[in-house]
């Protein structure tokens, strides 16, 4: 397919629909992760039209009933005016949803955009024939010998060109899975240089298994080598089993002792209800939070980010906590405490290490928010009566520890806002915004600001169980490799 062919009809972060003309249909493909806003563009820009449409799914995640539905309801509307609508390759997910609809079998199911007929009316003529197919191919793999040469790893070898092929396993002869039916039939269909439908001619039984042989004798050499390897690995693993065993008490009670350094509870603060979550990566965390009180009743929220992991990123932790702890209580203005904080701390930093650091100074007196960035992530500011309704604190600031005096000194810039009654403050480290998935998408702002707008009229605790019970939804199954820490105001007049 050429560029010049094919439409971008949306693309988004999240996902793209792009369409091209394939004969008299109108191909459709989706790409990306499902949301909401897909099934919106394509209920208002693709499904409306009065066309024969074919819909590739395959490279979309995340999809839910409301597609399948829609998808459903498309075809039974095209159908009424004489059109059609094909799915290409659908996936599994939407396979079961299509199930539970029950409307399997009534939409048109093909596996290769070349399968599409001329018109709409032979759609359901070639949905069929691929069926037979796939249900001759089901038989030959059930019964036939000369389609049931498999390695010692249920790898499948084609009868016709004796090629093995990885990526089609069947582990059981008697019952062979829908996938791996669908597998043979697209190796055939596109990659088989030897199978001709109408005559097929098989290599002989002595050539099947001699691919078997061959390919068994690799495995076992490899399965050989990779079991004396371990067997090494195993060797040395012992021999540092003591160390490492030393090691983990170590770094059990370095955390212990670090959990101490951190708030047990939060501090009740008029005006204010205060929560906070903490969900270290490793044993010893790099993040901190702190609720400081200051001179003329005034409250400091901070929150911090240690460059680095694991025990010297800790130590830099407790040392970077207890500097501003002390320098914000002791001093009437804010901007002086953080300057100070940087001159302690830059003299024992080395080049590579540095802290973020954002402070948020409340006087209930005057009822400002004061703010201070030291390279932190802005906090965020969210009120539905404001205009516009979400703000950041996006005040200058280098990272504490990275700049000599003189230099931070001119950087940092205080930022000052009047407090709102409902305005709802919310710090964070960079590892919630950063969050990956699967995919390698970042969990993004985009993704924190629908949270704060949905429960804004929540509780505190609630509002971060929220945006931890999405951020979760969203990495799934993903190991997230850096500290998560958010602490939420609520602000009541």
């Amino acid at each position: 397919m050429t560029s010049s062919d094919h439409e971008t009809v949306a693309r988004t972060g999240d996902f793209e629909v792009t369409a091209a003309p394939r004969g008299g249909f109108t191909l459709v493909t989706l790409r990306g992760r499902y949301t909401d806003d897909l099934l919106a563009i394509l209920q208002r820009q693709v499904f409306l039209q009065l066309k024969d449409l074919a819909v590739d799914a395959s490279a979309l995640s995340g999809i839910t009933m409301a597609l399948a539905r829609t998808l459903y309801y498309t075809h039974q509307a095209l159908r009424s005016q004489n059109h059609g609508l094909a799915l290409i390759n659908p996936p599994d997910s939407l396979r079961n949803f299509f199930k539970l609809l029950g409307a399997e079998r009534k939409l048109p199911s093909l596996l290769s955009e070349t399968q599409l007929p001329a018109k709409a009316s032979d759609l359901e003529a070639a949905a069929e024939r691929l069926d037979r197919e796939l249900v001759q191919i089901k038989k030959e793999l059930e019964s036939n010998a000369l389609w049931q040469h498999l390695d010692r790893e249920s790898c499948w070898v084609c009868p016709f060109c004796a090629q093995l092929r990885a990526e089609i396993r069947i582990t059981s002869r008697l019952q062979v899975a829908a996938t791996a039916v669908e597998r043979v039939w697209r190796h055939l269909r596109f990659e088989c240089e030897s199978y001709i439908a109408a005559k097929p001619r098989y290599r002989a039984k002595e050539d099947l298994d001699a691919v078997v042989k061959e390919s068994n004798q690799l495995k076992l050499a490899a399965s050989a080598n990779r079991a004396e390897a371990l067997q090494s690995q195993v060797q040395k693993l012992e021999e540092k089993a003591q160390w490492a065993t030393n090691l983990q008490k170590g770094v059990k009670i370095a955390a212990s002792r670090q959990r101490k350094l951190l708030p047990t509870r939060a501090p009740a603060v008029e005006g204010c209800e205060i929560a906070y979550s903490y969900r270290p990566a490793e044993e010893v965390s790099g993040d901190f939070f702190d609720f400081i009180g200051m001179t003329r009743g005034r409250t400091a929220f901070a929150i911090g980010d240690v460059s680095g992991h694991g025990i010297e990123a800790g130590i830099l932790m407790g040392m970077t906590k207890k500097v501003l702890e002390i320098r914000l209580g002791e001093c009437d203005d804010p901007a002086s405490a953080m300057k100070r904080a940087n001159a302690d701390i830059v003299k024992d930093m080395d080049r590579s290490s540095f802290v973020t650091v954002a402070v948020i100074v409340y006087d209930p007196a005057a009822r400002t928010l004061t703010s201070l960035r030291a390279g932190h992530n802005p906090p965020i500011l969210f009120n539905p009566a404001r205009d516009p309704q979400v703000g950041k604190f996006e005040s200058g600031g280098l990272m504490l520890g990275m700049a000599q005096p003189a230099v931070f000194d001119a950087q940092l810039e205080p930022e000052t806002l009047e407090v709102w009654d409902g305005d709802v403050l919310l710090l964070y480290t960079d590892g919630v915004e950063e969050g990956k998935n699967a995919a390698g998408e970042e969990f993004g702002l985009d993704r924190i600001v629908p949270v704060l707008r949905a429960e804004h009229g929540k509780p505190g605790a609630y509002v971060l169980g929220a945006l931890f019970y999405e951020f979760d939804r969203f990495a799934g199954s993903v190991t997230q490799e850096d500290d998560l820490t958010a602490v939420c105001v609520k602000f009541k007049c």
